[in-house]
């Protein structure tokens, strides 16, 4: 891959998503109560997202994201 190519991939987008430090929208899922829905989070508290019916850690989808205004 040459250095100036840019990133590309779903990979790539979440990674630039996180980075932007924007609010993005993710769908969640809990896989131990099954519980799922939406959620706006910060990229900084993604990884501490758990389920409010049973305190377990949940999968997160990005779906898309928000600019800062």
């Amino acid at each position: 891959m040459d250095a100036f190519e840019p990133a590309r991939g779903p990979t790539a987008v979440a990674d630039a998503l996180t980075r932007s430090g924007a609010f993005l929208e993710c769908v969640f899922s809990c896989p131990s109560c099954g519980l799922a829905g939406t959620s706006l989070s910060r990229p900084g508290a993604l990884e501490a997202k758990a389920c409010l019916a049973c305190g377990e850690p949940v999968v997160l989808t990005v779906l898309d994201r928000f600019p800062r205004r």
